[in-house]
């Protein structure tokens, strides 16, 4: 089952859906998204263009996602 992991940033104002990953990018499970997505979510951020973006949420989702700022 492909599983997403979606973060919700904002920084300010503005807020967007990210896709973090995906079990096609990185073989995540929806129990390993559960447990574990708050760390991926850091090293993601600490890594990526977002470092100044605080997260308000995230949610791991079964299937594939599209954020909806692209839909």
């Amino acid at each position: 089952m492909l599983v997403t992991l979606v973060a919700l940033l904002c920084n300010g104002q503005l807020c967007m859906e990210k896709v973090v990953t995906n079990s096609e990018m990185s073989g995540i499970t929806m129990m390993s998204c559960a447990v574990n997505a708050q760390i991926g979510i850091a090293d993601w951020l600490s890594k990526g263009p977002y470092q100044s973006w605080h997260l308000q949420s995230y949610k791991c989702v079964a299937g594939k996602y599209t954020p909806k700022s692209q839909a």
